[in-house]
């Protein structure tokens, strides 16, 4: 009889680890299709100046990627080359008032809405990573509590 009681408790541990892997597949699966949905309703079309994906719609972690580096491509050559920090050097070596200063707070501007759509994008690859972390943690465990489920009976 007293073989039969850890048996049970397999089972039960087994059972339990099935229900959680299930959850997990469930959250991660929505998680990913949340985030798809987002970006697709975005209504955003990789470049044509894209390594890859050109004219596809970001609707995937793939796409997502590839246009957070073509808008980091396009704001770098907008701003001739130049970094967040060679700018604010410039800025300190010109009259305030010039017509350079204003072209590098132009630059400055351009270089800071591409780093907040490049960081959005960046999230979004992000969460389609943790979200098949979580999916694939929910079948590890999915298949881990039916070794135990067996093993109990």
């Amino acid at each position: 009889m007293s073989s039969s009681k850890p048996a049970h408790a397999l089972a039960r541990v087994g059972s339990l680890t099935v229900a959680a892997g299930a959850l997990f597949l469930a959250a991660g699966a929505a998680a990913w299709t949340t985030v798809s949905k987002q970006l697709r309703d975005e209504n955003i079309e990789v470049p044509g100046n894209a390594p890859a994906f050109a004219g596809k719609p970001v609707q995937g972690p793939a796409t997502a990627y590839v246009e957070a580096l073509v808008i980091k491509g396009n704001a770098e050559r907008g701003a001739g080359g130049r970094t967040f920090a060679d700018i604010s050097a410039a800025l300190r070596e010109v009259d305030p008032g010039s017509d350079e200063a204003a072209e590098l707070r132009k630059q400055s501007m351009s270089l800071s809405t591409a780093a907040s759509l490049r960081t959005a994008l960046m999230t979004s690859v992000l969460a389609y990573g943790v979200s098949a972390l979580v999916a694939g943690l929910g079948a590890f465990f999915v298949v881990t509590g039916s070794v135990l489920r067996r093993a109990g009976r």
